[in-house]
Parts: structure tokens; sequence; C-alpha cells
């Protein structure tokens, strides 16, 4: 019989005094602990299909809701600096490290948690022997223009809170049509992006594909051949500059999140089976 997971909720305290939601799905004899970094605009709770399918794996998952997202404090869409994300993001895995009995803890980062996964691998913050990073938003579908670039600077230093919509289409999100309905009727999903964490993410997402050869860890890298919110070019480039042993495993007709689409079992499959292979 395939084991079960238990949902618990649990909060903690950021470096500079937010505080932070989290979500923990409980396993009884859990072989691996997966953490997870969401997307912009979403929440922990959205990875509960993916935190489920696990359990029948024995491995355990757990999520933090970012600040500025879901059920955590902080202006919705905002950061002062990238930093402070990925600060929110270890100081949670190093509290899952602490309570983990001796087994292993795996980062695992989709989207913009994606870049914030490999940010904190390149920096040092979490100790991990491997990662995984599903549909990383290391580009945007489009590129962006200089004078863009130039304009969305000027206006990080002078009106860094000032948020827009992220124009994330929901109908791109799955090929699923109740997946869909339930992220537009989420009220924990936003579409806030401010100013300041738009240039801190397009920074942090070109130091992620710059210093690709550095990364020293094994990963796995999940990518949609179909993604139409994220170039999953900026995967392949990834992948391509990596030096170390890695997989790439792309799947074609899926939409962003490969986790919530249709056919996810193949998915919840792959990412077991790497898992199952020790480094």
């Amino acid at each position: 019989m395939a084991a079960e997971a238990r949902v618990r909720q649990a909060s903690l305290t950021s470096r500079d005094g937010l505080r932070l939601h989290a979500r923990v799905w409980m396993v009884d004899k859990p072989r691996v602990w997966l953490v997870i970094a969401h997307g912009l605009g979403e929440h922990s709770g959205r990875y509960d299909r993916l935190a489920r399918a696990m359990a029948g794996y024995d491995i355990g998952c757990c999520a933090v809701d970012l600040r500025g997202m879901g059920e955590s404090q902080g202006r919705r869409g905002h950061v002062d600096r990238w930093q402070q994300w990925v600060d929110d993001y270890a100081t949670f895995y190093q509290s899952v490290l602490d309570e983990s009995d001796g087994v292993e803890v795996v980062p695992l980062g989709h989207s913009f948690g994606g870049v914030l996964v490999t940010t904190a691998v390149l920096h040092g913050a979490v100790k991990a022997e491997r990662f995984v990073l599903s549909n990383p938003a290391f580009r945007a579908t489009a590129e962006v223009p200089a004078w863009k670039l130039r304009m969305a600077r000027l206006a990080s230093r002078l009106t860094p809170s000032l948020t827009l919509s992220n124009q994330v289409d929901p109908a791109l999100v799955s090929r699923d049509p109740a997946v869909v309905e339930d992220y537009r009727r989420d009220p924990l999903v936003h579409d806030r992006l401010s100013v300041r964490l738009g240039t801190e993410w397009l920074s942090a997402g070109q130091e992620a594909l710059d210093r690709a050869a550095e990364i020293s860890l094994p990963f796995l890298l999940m990518v949609s051949a179909d993604d139409r919110i994220i170039d999953p070019q900026g995967s392949a480039e990834f992948s391509a500059r990596a030096t170390v042993d890695h997989s790439m495993k792309l799947y074609q007709g899926r939409y962003h999140e490969p986790f919530n689409d249709l056919d996810a079992d193949q998915v919840f499959a792959d990412l077991a089976a790497w898992l199952d292979r020790r480094p």
C-alpha cells in the first residue's frame, strides 16, 4: 500500500523578522526530503499534488511561502534584494536539515524558485549533495530590449516597490482546465511584480547562466518543451554550459508546471527514479 502524506502547517521567522508560512508533507519513513522553492506569485500549497505523489515513493516534501507570497508577510511581489528570497529559503532549508535525522535533503526549485535554488547553490547558502530544477526562469519568453532594461533599472532605483502585473496568462500554466481554474480562483495567488524584483530576477538569471560551469553538485533539470511563460532555451543553455554530471528531461507538449500538468505521473516517476540514484 502506497504511503500517504500528512500535511502539517508551520511557521518560521526570517532573518530580518518577517513571519514566513510553510507546509510539511510528512511520511513515516522518508528516504529523501525535498525542500521546494515555488514560483512567482504562488505559494507552497500549490505543490500538494507533487508532495502526495512523492509520498507514494517514500519521499517527504516541504515548502515555504517566500516573503510577499502566499501566507507569508511582506509586500506582495516585492523584495529589496534577491538575497532576501535566498535567505528566506536557506533559513527554512536549514531548519529541515536540522530535523532530518540523517535523511538526505534535496533542494527543488520551480520557475523563479529554480533561479533562487541555483543562486543558493552557487553562493553556498544550502548544504546539499544535489538539486532539482523545474523550468527555471533563467530567461523570459521574449528578449528584453536594452532600452527597457535601462528604464527598468532606473525605475528600480527611483521607485523600487512599484508593482505591475507579471502578465502571466493562467491558461498557460497547465493544459489541465481544472488546474487553470484553481489558479484563477486561488486567493493566495497574485500577479504582482515590483520593478526591483524584476531587475533582481534578470540579474540572478544571468548570473546563473554565466556561472553554470562553476556548479559542482549533480542536478536534474526538468524542462517543458512547450513552456510559454519561461523560455526553455534558458534551461538548454544552462545545461550546455554546466560541466558537472547532470540529467535533463525534456517533456514534449507540457506547459509551465509539469507537476500540475496532464500526464504528471511520468514526471513524478522520473523525479523519484533520479532521487533513487544516490550521488
